[in-house]
Formats: C-alpha cells, structure tokens, sequence
C-alpha cells in the first residue's frame, strides 16, 4: 500500500464514525483520499457515513460530492455519488452557528471545485 493511502486510512480509522451497517464509502480510492481532504479540515472534528442509494442508470459520470444542507449547529449533510449510487455523509464540525457552518461548506466546496 503506497505511503499516502496509508496516512489517508489511518486518518479515516481515527476519525469516521460509521452509521449503523453502512461502513463502506461509495467511490474507492478516490472517494477516500477526498473524505481524508475533509477530515484535514481545521474545522471539521468528524465525518458519518449514511446510507447508500442505487437510482436509476446513470454512468459514466465519475465521483461528485455536493453539500445540500447546513443545520442549526453548523454540521453539514452532503452526497457523495458515484454513477447511479447515491451516499449520505454527515461532517460534524467544530462551528457553533449555521453562519460559521455555511463559511466552512464554502471553504469545503472551493476545495472540490479543482476536482
């Protein structure tokens, strides 16, 4: 295992909490190098796999990654999707406010942009 993927697990190992069954990260290398991007936020303290959805047939689109909502506490919801797989990530965060919530989802999709 190339040394950069085993720093990108071990950040993964200590920091995800996983959701109920769902343990897995749709997407493979790639989709784990960008949740350890995540988790090398300043801001961000833990990242929660939700479940997985299959809708539809799309393909051939690659990985995306989309934040779709900022609570009350500053934590975000995202989608992770992989051609027609669909999966939720809750990023819990060190913020104290929707505003600071809405900084740190600003600074997490400029980040993705470039990919």
């Amino acid at each position: 295992m190339p040394e950069s993927l085993r720093i990108y697990v071990w950040i993964l190992r200590k920091y995800v909490v996983f959701s109920g069954r769902h343990k897995t990260v749709i997407g493979g290398r790639e989709a784990l190098r960008w949740i350890g991007e995540i988790l090398s936020h300043r801001q961000v303290s833990r990242v929660i796999f939700g479940r997985i959805e299959n809708k539809g047939s799309r393909t051939g689109h690659g990985l995306r990654f989309k934040i779709t909502r900022v609570d009350e506490r500053g934590n975000l919801r995202a989608i992770l999707s992989y051609g027609s797989s669909n999966q939720e990530i809750h990023i819990i965060t060190k913020a104290s406010s929707r505003e600071e919530g809405l900084k740190i989802a600003k600074e997490l999709m400029e980040l993705f942009e470039s990919h």
